[in-house]
């Protein structure tokens, strides 16, 4: 039972036993019991429920889905920020299958903002590559590269064979990117993101934003990639600290 003498509130105690219930005897997928069940076994009252349950949202311990009940979220697929990899490689690390749909290759014509950001000529041509990417047959990511035409003579008519496009960029054409700066935000989903990664309307994405460059520098590709929040995270290694500098005013 949960202490009202307790200096901490009754929803953040409800929360750590709750935790420690999930940690103990579910597993991921498993549905926890009912907010009327809850409150009944704590003897507290359905807000302080509510809270509880908000908090292990929050945490990402757990997923609400309406209509449904709260489940034991799954574990997130982590990308590790140390090298430029695929999404094919980097499932295949994590020990998942990794997958793809409704895969969809044009050539378009560059917006004002992409010609300044990639340095592309006026009238260069892009190659864009529209997929759904999957983890054990499960959506994750919509991924978006656009890659400068003219580095990839064929590739509309040859279209894409790999699973890997980076292994494909490298075998078949010769252009191995080894630079890559990436932003990472977080928004809500749009309505055509919700049903393309089959998650609810207005659910939490990692909207990523990458700009690729060969070895001398010359800009090749941009990616736009947006992720399910509930099952994908980044993992970044700090090393040391940078230099201050000293600034006398003396």
């Amino acid at each position: 039972m949960l202490s009202k003498e307790s200096h901490e509130p009754l929803y953040v105690q409800l929360q750590k036993s709750l935790r420690e219930y999930i940690e103990e005897h579910l597993q991921p997928g498993d549905m926890l019991p009912t907010e009327p069940e809850i409150e009944k076994t704590y003897q507290v009252s359905r807000m302080t429920v509510r809270k509880a349950i908000d908090s292990l949202v929050a945490e990402g311990l757990v997923v609400k889905q309406q209509g449904r009940g709260t489940f034991v979220q799954k574990q997130k697929i982590t990308q590790d920020m140390e090298s430029i990899t695929s999404w094919t490689e980097e499932m295949r690390q994590k020990g998942k299958t990794p997958g793809t749909r409704g895969l969809e290759i044009s050539e378009v014509r560059p917006s004002k903002k992409m010609i300044a950001e990639m340095g592309l000529d006026p009238d260069e041509s892009i190659i864009c590559i529209k997929r759904i990417r999957c983890a054990d047959g499960e959506p994750i990511a919509i991924m978006i590269n656009y890659l400068r035409a003219k580095f990839l003579p064929g590739f509309l008519e040859r279209g894409l064979s790999n699973e890997s496009l980076y292994s494909e960029l490298e075998t078949t054409y010769g252009v191995k990117i080894e630079r890559a700066d990436e932003l990472i935000r977080a928004r809500e989903a749009s309505e055509l993101e919700a049903f393309e990664l089959e998650i609810p309307p207005d659910s939490a994405v990692l909207h990523i934003t990458r700009h690729s460059m060969l070895s001398d520098g010359t800009p090749i590709e941009r990616v736009e990639m947006i992720c399910r929040a509930d099952r994908y995270q980044y993992r970044i290694s700090l090393y040391g600290r940078r230099k201050q500098r000293v600034i006398d005013f003396n």
